[in-house]
C-alpha cells in the first residue's frame, strides 16, 4: 500500500526567523539604557530610571538573539543546494552569535539588581565597571558581534552570487545590522531593526513554500 508524500512545513523554524528580528525592532524601541559599554554610573542611572522598560527589553533581547540559532539552521537548509560551504559558514556563525547573545543577555538581570530605584550607589557603579573591564566582557561580546556580522556578510554575498533569495535582501540584512548597532540616534537604530526584519522575510517565505516531502509508504 502506498500513500502520497506528506509535505512537512517547518512552521516553528519559520516563525523564529520572523520573531527574532521583530523582537529586535521592539527591543530597540523599549531599551533606553544605551550601549553596555556606556559609562557605568550613567548606564545604571538609565536602567534605574525605568526598570520596567529595562525588564521588558531584556526579554525582547533574549528572544532577538536566541532566534539567531534557528535562523542559522534555516540559512543552511535554504542555501545548501546552491552554496553548501557558504551556507554552512553563515549558518554556523549566526547560530554561534545567538548562543553568545544568550550568554550576554544573562548579565542583564544582574544589571537590573544593581540599579534599584533612586540614585545609583557608588558600589553598584564600581561593580558594573569591573564587569566592563573584565576579559569576560570582550571575550563574549566581541565574538558575538563578529560572528553575526561575518555571518550576515557571507549570507549577503551568497545571495548576490546565487540569487537564492531576492538580491535586495542582501542590502537590508547588512545595512540593517549596521544601522541597528546602537551607534546612531534611536530613530535610525529602530529603522535598522525594521530593515533586518524585512530582509529575513524572504528567507521565511522560502521555508514555507519549499517542497520537501517525506518518502511515500509502501
Amino acid at each position: 500500500m502506498s500513500t502520497s508524500p506528506t509535505i512537512r512545513r517547518p512552521f516553528l523554524l519559520t516563525t523564529a526567523i520572523v520573531a527574532g528580528p521583530l523582537a529586535g525592532a521592539l527591543y530597540f524601541v523599549t531599551d533606553q539604557a544605551g550601549l553596555p559599554r556606556t559609562e557605568a554610573a550613567d548606564y545604571l542611572a538609565q536602567v534605574a530610571a525605568d526598570r520596567s522598560a529595562y525588564a521588558i527589553s531584556t526579554l525582547l533581547y533574549m528572544v532577538f538573539v536566541g532566534c539567531f540559532i534557528p535562523t542559522g539552521l534555516a540559512v543552511m537548509r535554504v542555501l545548501r543546494d546552491r552554496a553548501p560551504l557558504a551556507a554552512t559558514i553563515s549558518g554556523v556563525l549566526l547560530a554561534l552569535a545567538g548562543a553568545l547573545g544568550l550568554i550576554v543577555s544573562g548579565m542583564r538581570p544582574i544589571v537590573l539588581a544593581l540599579a534599584p530605584e533612586g540614585p545609583v550607589v557608588a558600589e553598584a557603579a564600581a561593580a558594573y565597571q569591573r564587569y566592563q573591564a573584565s576579559p569576560w566582557f570582550d571575550f563574549v561580546m566581541l565574538p558575538m558581534l563578529a560572528s553575526v556580522l561575518i555571518g550576515l556578510v557571507v549570507l549577503a554575498a551568497t545571495i548576490l552570487r546565487t540569487g537564492a533569495l531576492p538580491r535586495w535582501t542582501a542590502a537590508l540584512l547588512v545595512g540593517g545590522f549596521v544601522l541597528s548597532s546602537g551607534e546612531f540616534p534611536p530613530a535610525v537604530t529602530i529603522l535598522g531593526g525594521v530593515m533586518q526584519l524585512a530582509g529575513f522575510v524572504p528567507l521565511a517565505g522560502r521555508l514555507v513554500t519549499e517542497r520537501r516531502a517525506e518518502p511515500a509508504l509502501t
